[in-house]
């Protein structure tokens, strides 16, 4: 595991999260938001190494669901540091692709595993590649397994001389080299690789819209637990047409998927702390009745009895 060979230094900032919340909260910047699929064992870690104008990361995630991201001018290059390869963009197989992402992408990202991945955020115009004209959203890049290798090889070198040799990494020359080396290492492996076939991209983001209305849906009403039936009136479109949106976007089914939501908007107010606010009033507020299955469901998720989260926030 690379994260056994790095170390906290003057140069490399190391992080680990204790909780799902910490991590959540660390998420802000983007305009992201991860909802964990469960929190049993969480263990996150991010490795951040500033370039001359880029930012290199390495982050240990988990299984969730992400909703985001706003870049603000940004480029967001994503590469897979290790051979997991379940996680799906709005819908799309990310597989071992390079992900590249600009401006508002306004995208769904379901990891049903943790995985090990490098993030590069630089300036859009660091890079000149023809598969990176797009001016916001998303694009899976598919490059060759060894110019992938290549990339791992060259991202785990920069993050280990930081940690080794912190005081030579803080030169600027040798801090614009590092950078000069990832962006042409990045460079050719684009010059190289060929996008993936968008060919099914206009039906994903149908169920993407679908996905989104969902959730506006479930903000907006949050004390009303709907079926599957009243959802798919709600939005305009068939029962099987929803089912389908929510297990190939979020890898679960609507009902499923809408009680996850619900508990996620349950535990930020338990852990707002605020004065007069008891478990069932939260509970209630959204949508669960029956206070002995609440409680069961949110100790699955969460790892805690809601009583608990809401006596940590006071």
């Amino acid at each position: 595991m690379l994260f056994q060979r790095l170390n906290n230094s003057s140069a490399l900032d190391l992080v680990s999260y204790a909780d799902v919340d910490q991590f959540r909260e660390s998420e802000r910047y983007l305009r992201a938001e991860s909802i964990p699929l469960g929190v049993g064992d969480f263990s996150v870690r991010r490795a951040n190494l500033a370039l001359a104008s880029c930012n290199l990361s390495l982050v240990r995630t988990f299984p969730r669901i992400i909703n985001g991201y706003e870049l603000a001018g940004r480029l967001v290059i994503v590469i897979p540091m290790n051979d997991v390869s379940s996680a799906r963009i709005n819908g799309e197989l990310i597989g071992g692709s390079i992900l590249a992402m600009k401006g508002n992408t306004q995208c769904t990202v379901y990891e049903p595993e943790g995985r090990l991945v490098a993030i590069l955020s630089t300036g859009q115009h660091e890079l000149d590649s023809p598969l990176l004209d797009f001016d916001r959203g998303y694009r899976l890049i598919k490059v060759s397994r060894h110019e992938r290798f290549q990339l791992q090889t060259a991202v785990a070198g920069m993050l280990q001389l930081a940690a080794r040799e912190p005081e030579a990494s803080r030169l600027p020359t040798i801090r614009a080299g590092l950078q000069e080396t990832l962006l042409g290492a990045i460079d050719r492996a684009f010059y190289l690789g060929e996008l993936v076939d968008t060919d099914r991209r206009d039906s994903l983001c149908r169920y993407k819209t679908i996905i989104d209305r969902v959730d506006n849906l479930i903000r907006r009403n949050p004390a009303v637990d709907l079926s599957c039936g009243q959802l798919a009136d709600a939005i305009g479109v068939s029962i099987r047409t929803l089912q389908t949106a929510t297990q190939l976007m979020c890898g679960s089914g609507t009902h499923h998927y809408g009680r996850l939501r619900r508990l996620w908007l349950v535990r930020q107010q338990l852990r707002s702390g605020a004065a007069g606010l008891t478990v069932k009033a939260s509970a209630l507020a959204h949508g669960f009745y029956h206070m002995g299955e609440f409680s069961s469901l949110y100790r699955a998720n969460f790892g805690e009895l809601p009583s608990q989260t809401l006596a940590a926030a006071r």
